[in-house]
């Protein structure tokens, strides 16, 4: 199973370094993703800023925790953790039907919703996924061509990931008269 974990690393790798990066690449990032979960009213506000700089560190460690072998069961389940609790954040802010705008990964409009629920389930099924390949052992020999084609197939939905609301705005914007 050494195909599906350099692929569902590689993914989860490349999303979490675009998101955590769209958060700490300058002071007014990190105030607007703080200020954005404030606005979901998910916890007291002054415990907002505290709980986005726990997101961001976990952010930060998961890609490195990934590229290791020996700490990528531990990236896996990082991952996982993180992603249920975010979904179930998303959840509770749907519920109340808050229009926060979404800021996974940078400045957005696009108010949090069910769409980011599916997202999170995608890369939730590939820590998933990773982690169980990763647990079961007995890595096989690697081929260059099938790394390659796993990576590049990580590299494609990583982008179709980070770009999700992009690409559901082009299915779901009011046709223009």
């Amino acid at each position: 199973m050494t195909y599906p974990v350099i692929s569902c690393s590689a993914l989860l790798a490349l999303a979490f370094t675009v998101s955590a990066w769209s958060k700490v690449r300058g002071r007014a990032a990190f105030a607007s993703f703080s200020d954005s979960m404030r606005g979901m009213r998910l916890l007291p506000a002054e415990l907002t800023r505290a709980a986005a700089a726990l997101i961001v560190m976990a952010e930060v460690l998961i890609p490195p925790l990934l590229l290791f072998p020996g700490t990528r069961p531990a990236g896996h389940v990082l991952a996982a953790v993180l992603l249920l609790a975010l979904s179930v954040g998303i959840e509770l802010g749907v519920r109340r039907r808050s229009t926060v705008p979404c800021r996974c990964f940078g400045p957005s409009s696009a108010p949090l919703g069910r769409r980011h629920l599916v997202r999170n389930a995608v890369l939730l099924i590939a820590a998933v996924v990773g982690g169980t390949a990763t647990a079961s052992g007995d890595p096989q020999p690697v081929h260059p061509g099938g790394a390659a084609v796993a990576l590049t197939a990580a590299g494609l939905l990583a982008v179709l990931v980070v770009r999700f609301d992009d690409i559901a705005d082009l299915f779901t914007a009011a046709p223009r008269a």
